[in-house]
């Protein structure tokens, strides 16, 4: 039976309303929770869907295919009393008989070099990724799941959190903080403003930090609140038709604290179940 017809069956003769909130924090009319929220709870479909995802982003590396073959060698063969590696033939250089080719002498090729034709792109079936996204949306409408990834959840607010459709058009950063921090979320705010120094070499290497990840907020239409939310570490926005299981599970756990608008909420059964049986 698919995961489709579970929910489908979950919802029928339920409907549990969803508080909408507005800037303010206070409660100003109710939504009826969709049917993807019912959907059970697999981790394994939501922690694969994401590993095949993020290569999608990948690039191809390899090492050049002429390196270590710039010059032509030879084997000189026993009775030389000198190993019998292949020598470079370049007579009158500084590299006169000295190794070549081979990975045991300098300037020699790689030994087991990356190839550029290494398949890292995984593909994933259209109707897989889809479910495993549904799943994902309903892990965030799950409490113990969203503290488990370490979100600060203050106990008086039910999740899915929906918001008044204004807050897409929110375009100042102090604005959308002030907002957050009037709904419960001062203490995930500054949860992820802390910063760790990377342990090993990463940290000579442009990624010194590692930041948390932070609150989610999806929106039907983006009229400015991705530029009052960029300043604010830890915090994405993200359109309905854009969202992904690598918003949503980041790291491959599912359960991440997400903001809905009450637009984007009332859309999301129509975009995510169109097509499934």
């Amino acid at each position: 039976m698919s995961i489709i017809v579970e929910l489908l069956k979950a919802s029928e003769g339920v409907e549990r309303k969803i508080p909408v909130i507005d800037l303010e924090g206070s409660k100003i009319g109710e939504a009826s929770l969709p049917k993807v929220f019912y959907a059970p709870l697999r981790i394994d479909l939501v922690s694969r869907a994401f590993i095949h995802l993020q290569t999608h982003s990948l690039q191809p590396k390899g090492a050049f295919k002429g390196s270590g073959h710039k010059y032509s060698v030879d084997s000189w063969g026993a009775g030389y009393g000198m190993a019998r590696i292949s020598r470079i033939n370049a007579s009158g250089t500084g590299k006169a008989q000295a190794g070549g080719m081979v990975p045991s002498a300098v300037g020699g090729r790689p030994t087991h070099p990356p190839t550029p034709e290494k398949k890292i792109h995984k593909e994933l079936n259209k109707k897989e990724k889809k479910i495993a996204l549904i799943t994902a949306v309903a892990f965030t409408g799950a409490t113990r799941a969203v503290i488990e990834r370490g979100h600060r959840v203050p106990e008086n607010i039910s999740l899915p959190i929906v918001v008044d459709g204004k807050i897409e058009s929110v375009a100042k950063t102090k604005e959308l903080v002030r907002f957050l921090e009037k709904i419960g979320l001062r203490e995930e705010l500054e949860r992820c403003r802390e910063k760790k120094i990377r342990a090993g070499k990463g940290k000579r290497r442009g990624r010194r930090y590692k930041k948390r990840v932070g609150p989610l907020i999806v929106v039907l239409e983006d009229v400015g609140i991705s530029d009052a939310a960029r300043n604010i570490p830890g915090v994405d926005v993200v359109k309905l038709k854009d969202l992904s299981v690598l918003h949503l599970a980041p790291g491959a756990k599912p359960g991440r604290l997400t903001i809905y608008s009450v637009n984007a909420f009332q859309k999301i059964d129509e975009l995510l179940l169109g097509g499934l049986g």
